[in-house]
């Protein structure tokens, strides 16, 4: 089901929050430089498992997120920086 445009609610909230922070918002522009939508997407999906190791979640809440994090489409998600899209 689209949520806003986007995949799904998982895949609108993750961009809605690289967008949201400035650090993160060019960290991902700068990500982007000389990539592909496919080998940015890696490197997308990467980042968000890097950031849920590091908050060191355990039981109900680890599982949340990974599940969450498994549902967002960071296909799309490069394909939009790729374009110059900050939706």
């Amino acid at each position: 089901m689209k949520y806003n445009g986007w995949t799904n609610w998982e895949t609108w909230n993750f961009k809605l929050w690289m967008d949201n922070d400035e650090g993160s918002y060019y960290f991902v522009r700068d990500l982007a430089e000389g990539k592909d939508t496919y080998e940015l997407s890696g490197l997308l999906e990467s980042y968000a498992d890097e950031m849920l190791g590091a908050w060191n979640l355990k039981g109900f809440y680890a599982d949340v997120c990974n599940s969450s994090i498994k549902e967002i489409n960071f296909y799309e998600i490069a394909e939009s920086y790729l374009e110059g899209g900050s939706e």
